[in-house]
């Protein structure tokens, strides 16, 4: 059987990530919001989660990546609309604009694309909107926000417009 993710944050993580980790872990679990570890090909031997609501991926973490030993953890956004326009308090929009996750030429997203973030244009954006490295207590502020945004963004869409 595999370890719950918190067993992973435990391990690999200590003070202030460690704190951030599962209480952001607590905030997606409390959403309704299930982890699916991916052991799949470049991730088989790396703690690399999905989160997901119903068959929406919101989020991947993945935690102790050996590939990048100066991130302990990362989180990267999906790709949601409501990242584009919707109105945010200043600290969400100005961290939003901080984790833009600029494309690395890993080859995931063919060198990325123009994006909208909260009326901002960036070039060269990556698939995944965000990507926040080694996230602490003050991050979650944002962390929260840009997985509410999603869920907002599936209900609506779910319901013709209007929220469930």
């Amino acid at each position: 059987m595999t370890p719950p993710i918190e067993a992973h944050i435990e391990a690999h993580l200590s003070c202030s990530p460690k704190e951030a980790a599962l209480s952001f872990v607590r905030y997606l679990t409390a959403r309704g919001l299930t982890f699916h570890r991916d052991t799949r090909n470049c991730w088989k031997d790396k703690i690399y989660y999905w989160v997901q609501h119903g068959d929406a991926c919101i989020c991947f973490i993945s935690i102790g990546d050996p590939d990048e030993p100066e991130h302990r953890w990362t989180i990267w956004s999906g790709d949601c609309a409501a990242y584009e326009t919707s109105a945010v308090r200043d600290e969400i929009r100005n961290a939003a604009w901080r984790y833009v996750n600029h494309c690395g030429s890993c080859g995931s997203c063919d060198g990325g694309r123009e994006k909208l973030v909260f009326g901002r244009r960036f070039p060269q954006v990556c698939g995944c909107t965000f990507r926040i490295d080694n996230a602490v207590p003050a991050d979650l502020p944002f962390l929260k926000a840009m997985v509410d945004l999603q869920l907002r963004h599936a209900s609506m869409t779910t319901h013709g417009g209007h929220e469930a």
